[in-house]
């Protein structure tokens, strides 16, 4: 019977601290996409919607192997203030969460729909901005004013970084269109040469990052403006940190 006894005991103790051991490595993957957020490395819901699936999973999972209501309310809590900062570190603005869900499904945008997309920030941020399309549109798609400050972006949604070409393009287009200032807009990046040329151009290159950043941007003045319309003046170059040349 002391055997039996003895056997039982070990087994619960083996079962709680592997219980255990699960509970703090899915806190600490919630606590590692908590601190990616904060730093404004995600483009959209998707690292909050993975926190917040990992703390029901474990609320089930873990209450189910202890049966134990106290575990389920513990696990309860945690789930809530996991949920908190979430709430705490993403867009706020429903415009603004609208972009951060929009960016990403960027991955399977069209080229016309990742420049619709991009001109819809840009206005988010408060430029007035047109998509340009077409055959003629000189290596520019979209063309931001603030003003009588004219910006000409060209957008290019690859699955690689771009090289000097479309540096070249909006370089020349941006003169073609009356444009003041260039910019490149690529959330895969951009290669060496392209960053030479645009270094020596005065053409300005913004990645995936730069896109996360936008958006933060965009719901501060969402937040600003109370009613989320979005008026006033743009924002300079300095304002939008460029990618390191």
């Amino acid at each position: 019977m002391g055997a039996l006894i003895s056997l039982f005991v070990s087994l619960t103790m083996m079962l709680v601290s592997i219980t255990m051991s699960l509970l703090m490595t899915v806190l600490n993957l919630s606590v590692s996409l908590l601190t990616r957020g904060a730093r404004g490395r995600r483009g959209s819901g998707a690292s909050a919607t993975g926190v917040i699936a990992l703390v029901l999973v474990a609320v089930v999972v873990f209450g189910l192997l202890l049966e134990h209501p106290g575990w389920m309310v513990t696990l309860a809590v945690v789930g809530a203030v996991l949920w908190l900062l979430l709430r705490k570190t993403g867009p706020r603005t429903p415009s603004a969460q609208e972009l951060a869900q929009r960016f990403g499904q960027v991955p399977f945008m069209s080229g016309g729909q990742f420049e619709v997309f991009v001109a819809d920030l840009m206005r988010a941020m408060g430029y007035r901005a047109t998509v340009m399309g077409g055959s003629g549109d000189q290596g520019v798609d979209v063309i931001a004013v603030a003003e009588s400050e004219r910006i000409a972006i060209q957008c290019k949604n690859y699955k690689k970084a771009v090289g000097n070409r479309l540096v070249q393009e909006v370089f020349a287009g941006a003169r073609h269109h009356g444009c003041q200032r260039a910019w490149v807009v690529a959330p895969a990046g951009f290669t060496k040469g392209a960053h030479e040329l645009a270094r020596s151009v005065g053409v300005l290159l913004f990645d995936a990052n730069s896109v996360r950043r936008w958006i933060k941007q965009a719901d501060e003045v969402a937040r600003r403006s109370g009613d989320e319309r979005v008026n006033g003046k743009g924002r300079g170059d300095d304002e939008f940190e460029p990618l390191e040349l």
